[in-house]
């Protein structure tokens, strides 16, 4: 009972095993997003989100007004290479984008699936990430079919 109980505890790591992670131009596509992430293993994990975008007043026709606001879920998976604090991350996911209508009905509209590479620091209680971005947009007059960007993450690991 005791050599299976000291080959059970030590077959399992003891790490922490969640995240709350504040982003700033991240992949929620919006200036702030707030996540929270699961560690699977201590190099993969799986999270989602969501991003605070814009407040928009909208006018009918006959005078009524109501507020829209943007906002986007990402939803995504993180691999990390290496066991120390300092390491190289990749991020892959999608983040759907959605407006609340009339009485507050949310809608979603855009799909935009993307990918990063990045450094990350991760201490027993404090992550912090450096990604860069690559998001297939699909193609258009304005914009190229992937658009690349840098993002900012830290936050506290549970």
């Amino acid at each position: 009972m005791i050599l299976f109980s000291h080959l059970s505890i030590a077959g399992f790591t003891q790490y922490k095993k969640n995240a709350v992670v504040a982003e700033i131009a991240g992949k929620s596509f919006s200036f702030f997003g707030l996540e929270y992430e699961r560690f699977l293993t201590e190099r993969f994990r799986i999270g989602t989100g969501i991003g605070i975008g814009s407040k928009e007043q909208l006018v009918y026709g006959n005078g009524d007004t109501f507020d829209r606001y943007n906002f986007s879920v990402p939803v995504y998976g993180v691999y990390a290479w290496g066991r120390k604090k300092h390491h190289a991350i990749t991020e892959f996911g999608f983040t759907l984008r959605g407006v609340t209508g009339p009485e507050t009905k949310a809608s979603f509209d855009e799909f935009y699936p993307y990918v990063s590479y990045g450094y990350e620091f991760k201490s027993d209680i404090f992550v912090f990430r450096i990604p860069v971005y690559l998001c297939y947009v699909g193609s258009s007059d304005f914009f190229p079919a992937v658009i690349p960007w840098l993002g900012l993450s830290f936050g506290v690991v549970l």
